[in-house]
């Protein structure tokens, strides 16, 4: 008994892997003869790739990946002519019949009667992997058509990854030139921000970049990445891209020395920021943002009044230079405001006399003055107004300004 089962289940072995083997010779049959067939047709395939008899043989795989490769093509042709094509499905069976193709190759040893290994399938398969190989730009673009990101990133992916694949050794199909493949890192990223996927974002940049993309765009994308990591390493992330491009577009895009200097103030480095921003000014001293920045760092230090002062002195020369830089306007009519209050309260201790020639020959004149930049920022940015706007009407108040206050709170309603 125990010997007819044992001999049962060798049988059943034998049909089971001859199952296998009949259902991928079946699937053969049926794309040779209608390749349109390929999806629900490699679905069928699926069992061949688990069974123990044929997994490990290159069949299945070989069937799946050239298939694979000729429906792409057939549907690309179809989709060129202007008919109604699925894109993302025939996308995704190029891209998948790679991966099918490399595993055929890798299992692809038959040993003839005598013992000797030789290949049967190795031929076609470099074939048909170059063939596909300038066809993954193509499938990429149409996938990003689709918004499928994911799909367009694996595509360009490959065009990276299958020149070095080392199962294809010699034989791999020749990398594109960088001068192609930098613009093509671009675009990955560009796939990978859409699905918020940071690291591969800026993987993707940094490639582009070092195969030699300078373009302001690639630096741009990297730095708004860069903004979606933590507070602990973003700023540093940043500033990265901000040296990268501010030699080349600094002169156009006055982010890039911002985001540098702030990197260095949220390290404590104000010498440093000081210092390379008096070179920068010294170089470029009609710049008026280089002294605004300059301004904003002696705001920052911690110190005494004379960081301030230092402060005020910068924010002055930027409006001199540009009257209308708003941040520069209401930076200088706060630090004005701050230290016009201070001197006030300096005076708690004089007599009612002094007090009164205190205010109006010491106190109220800075007030004015910081009005007057609060005034200019929001004729320059009334859509963004709500500082200066308050600002204002607290000075008039202290200046017993009735009519101004009304003035303001009338612009504040509005």
């Amino acid at each position: 008994m125990k010997k007819e089962l044992i001999l049962g289940l060798g049988l059943l072995s034998a049909i089971s892997a001859s199952a296998q083997t009949s259902l991928v010779k079946e699937v053969e049959r049926n794309l040779k003869s209608k390749v349109d067939n390929y999806p629900a047709q490699v679905k069928a395939l699926t069992p061949a790739f688990s069974n123990e008899e044929t997994a490990e043989t290159a069949y299945p795989y070989f069937i799946a990946g050239k298939y694979g490769v000729d429906f792409y093509e057939k549907k690309d042709i179809e989709n060129r002519a202007g008919m109604t094509v699925n894109i993302p499905e025939m996308g995704h069976a190029l891209i998948d019949s790679y991966g099918y193709l490399v595993k055929a190759l890798s299992l692809d040893t038959v040993a003839d009667a005598k013992g000797k290994v030789k290949t049967k399938y190795s031929k076609d398969i470099i074939k048909l992997i170059g063939k596909a190989y300038p066809q993954f730009d193509n499938a990429a673009i149409l996938l990003w058509g689709e918004k499928d990101y994911k799909g367009a990133y694996d595509a360009w992916e490959l065009l990276f990854s299958v020149p070095t694949d080392p199962v294809l050794g010699a034989n791999a199909p020749v990398a594109l030139p960088d001068s192609v493949l930098n613009v093509i890192s671009f675009n990955q990223g560009l796939a990978a921000f859409n699905l918020e996927d940071w690291d591969n974002t800026l993987r993707s940049f940094d490639r582009a970049i070092a195969m030699g993309n300078t373009t302001k765009n690639v630096y741009d994308f990297a730095m708004a990445a860069a903004a979606n990591y933590p507070d602990s390493i973003r700023t540093a992330i940043i500033a990265k891209y901000a040296e990268m491009a501010y030699p080349i577009y600094g002169a156009e895009d006055d982010r890039y020395i911002g985001n540098i200097i702030n990197n260095m103030m949220h390290q404590g480095n104000y010498a440093e920021a000081e210092t390379m921003l008096n070179k920068y000014i010294e170089a470029d001293p009609q710049n008026a943002q280089l002294y605004f920045i300059l301004g904003v760092v002696y705001e920052n230090e911690e110190g005494s009044p004379v960081t301030a002062d230092k402060a005020v002195e910068m924010f002055k020369k930027c409006i001199a230079i540009n009257p209308e830089h708003t941040m520069a306007n209401i930076q200088l009519g706060q630090l004005l405001f701050e230290k016009a209050a201070a001197l006030d309260e300096s005076a708690n201790s004089f007599s009612t006399p002094e007090y009164n020639k205190h205010k109006a020959e010491v106190v109220d004149p800075m007030l004015r003055e910081a009005a007057t930049y609060f005034e200019k920022a929001y004729e320059v940015d009334p859509e963004n107004s709500h500082t200066s706007l308050a600002n204002l009407r607290s000075i008039y108040y202290f200046l017993n300004d009735a009519e101004n206050m009304d003035r303001i709170k009338k612009l504040q309603e509005n």
